[in-house]
C-alpha cells in the first residue's frame, strides 16, 4: 500500500468514527445543552478532516504577469519553473507539489493569455483558453488568482477579462460552482515608479501610484457583469526571489524580495470555506491560523474524548479515544507540514518529552480504575479522559508548532 493510500485510509477512518459518533449523539436526549455542544465539537472535526484535502489554487494571467513567480513565492518553496524570456509553462493541467513527502498544493499554472508564441512545454491545445477549459473540466479549483501586472493595468487587460469571465462562465456550467472567489493580484508592483524604490516604502510618489492602480484594476473587474459576483480584493505583491539550485529549492535569505505575500494568502484564507483555511495555512507556514486551527480541533477531541469515556463500562472508552487522540497528533503534526501517519505519532512520542506519554496512558489507568468508584466514577474517568486528551494536544502543539514552547 503506497504513502497515499494509508493517509486516505486513515482520514477514511476517522470520518466514519466521526460521523458514527454523530449518529450516535443525535438519538441522546439533550442533558443541560451538552449534546449541541458535543455536535458542534464532532463537526469541528468532521471539517478538519474534510479539509486535508491540498488546496486547488488556479493562476491566471497575461504572458510574463508572474504566475510562476508567485506560486513559488506563497510556497516559499522552488516548486514552478521559471522563465525570465520566454513562455514557460505549456499545458495547463492540475499540478501536485511536494514538500517533505507531503501532498503541499495543487496549481493550475495556465499558460499567458495573449501569448504572442507558443510555450516551452508541449500543450496540444490550440490557445490558452481551451487549455485551461480542459483542465478545470477534470477538477474545479477552490480559488482564483487573477493575475495583472502592475505596469500594464491599462495595456489591452479588457482582453485579458473577455478571457476571464468566459472560464467563469464554463467552471460555472461544468460543476455548478456559483459562489467560486476570484482575487486580483497585482505582481511586479517594484517597478511602478520611481521604480529604484523597494517595497515596503515611505516614497509617497510610489505609494500614490501602488493605490491608483489597486484601484484601478479592481474597477476594472467589478465593471464585468461575469466577474464581479465574484471577485472579493485586489491585493498588490511583489513575489521575485532567488532560489537555492534543485527541486524545492528553498528561498535565498539574502535574496527574499517578496513582498505582501502573507497578506495576500491571508486573504485567500478570508475568502475561502473554513474546510480550506488549514491546508492554505499549512502551505504557506503562516503560524497564527496553524495554532488557530490545531486549537479548535484539540479543544474539540478533548471535548469527545471526556463524553466518550463517560461510559460506564470499564475499559471500553480505551480504543475509541486512543483513535481520537492519534488523529489529533497526527494532524497537529500535518500542520506543520508533517506527514499525516503513523510515523509522525512514533516521532512525537520519541522526542516529544515525557508529558505525551503520560498524557497516553492516562486515560487507560483513568478508564478502568476510576469507574469502579460508585456513583462518581463515569463523571471522573470523562473528566480524567479530557485532562488527557488536552495535555497531549497541548503537548502536540509546542512540539510540532512552538519550537517547543507551551501554548
Amino acid at each position: 500500500m503506497t504513502d497515499s493510500q494509508e493517509i486516505n485510509k486513515a482520514l477514511d477512518r476517522n470520518e466514519f468514527l466521526v460521523t458514527e459518533l454523530l449518529k450516535y449523539i443525535g438519538k441522546l436526549p439533550n442533558i443541560l445543552g451538552m449534546k449541541s455542544d458535543i455536535q458542534e465539537k464532532l463537526e469541528n472535526l468532521r471539517s478538519a478532516i474534510q479539509g486535508m484535502r491540498p488546496p486547488r489554487v488556479m493562476v491566471i494571467g497575461r504572458c510574463k504577469s508572474g504566475k510562476s513567480s508567485l506560486i513559488n513565492a506563497i510556497c516559499g518553496l522552488k516548486v514552478a519553473e521559471v522563465s525570465d524570456i520566454k513562455p514557460e509553462t505549456g499545458m495547463a493541467e492540475w499540478k501536485k507539489y511536494y514538500h517533505n513527502g507531503s501532498d503541499l498544493i495543487r496549481i493550475l499554472d495556465t499558460r499567458g493569455l495573449q501569448e504572442l508564441e507558443a510555450p516551452r512545454q508541449f500543450d496540444s491545445a490550440k490557445n490558452p483558453y481551451e487549455s485551461i477549459i480542459e483542465a478545470v473540466k477534470k477538477e474545479c479549483p477552490d480559488i482564483i488568482l487573477f493575475l495583472c501586472k502592475a505596469t500594464e493595468v491599462y495595456s489591452a487587460s479588457q482582453e485579458d477579462l473577455n478571457k476571464c469571465e468566459l472560464i467563469i462562465r464554463e467552471i460555472n456550467k461544468i460543476h455548478h460552482q456559483n459562489n467560486l472567489p476570484i482575487i486580483g493580484v497585482l505582481t511586479k508592483c517594484d517597478e511602478l515608479a520611481p521604480p529604484k524604490e523597494p517595497l515596503p516604502t515611505d516614497n509617497e510618489r510610489k505609494k500614490r501610484n501602488l493605490q491608483e492602480q489597486v484601484t484601478n484594476f479592481s474597477v476594472f473587474l467589478n465593471q464585468r457583469s461575469g466577474l464581479s459576483p465574484y471577485v472579493k480584493e485586489v491585493v498588490p505583491t511583489v513575489a521575485y526571489a532567488e532560489y537555492e539550485d534543485g527541486k524545492n529549492g528553498l528561498i535565498l535569505p539574502d535574496q527574499d524580495y517578496r513582498w505582501n505575500i502573507t497578506e495576500l494568502v491571508e486573504t485567500m484564507i478570508k475568502h475561502t470555506p473554513k474546510e480550506r483555511h488549514a491546508s492554505l495555512s499549512r502551505m504557506a507556514h503562516l503560524k497564527g491560523f496553524q495554532l488557530k486551527n490545531a486549537r479548535t480541533v484539540v479543544t474539540a477531541c478533548t471535548a469527545v474524548s471526556g463524553f466518550v469515556s463517560a461510559n460506564p463500562i470499564p475499559g471500553a472508552a480505551i480504543p475509541i479515544v486512543a483513535v481520537i487522540q492519534t488523529f489529533m497528533v497526527m494532524y497537529v503534526g500535518w500542520l506543520s507540514g508533517r506527514e499525516f501517519s503513523q510515523q509522525t505519532v512514533q516521532d512525537f512520542l520519541v522526542t516529544g518529552g515525557v508529558g505525551a506519554g503520560a498524557n497516553l496512558g492516562m486515560i487507560g489507568l483513568a478508564d478502568i480504575a476510576l469507574k469502579v468508584i460508585p456513583g462518581w466514577g463515569s463523571l471522573l474517568a470523562a473528566s480524567a479522559g479530557a485532562i488527557a486528551t488536552q495535555g497531549l494536544g497541548d503537548t502536540a502543539i509546542a512540539y510540532f508548532l512552538n519550537n517547543g514552547k507551551t501554548p
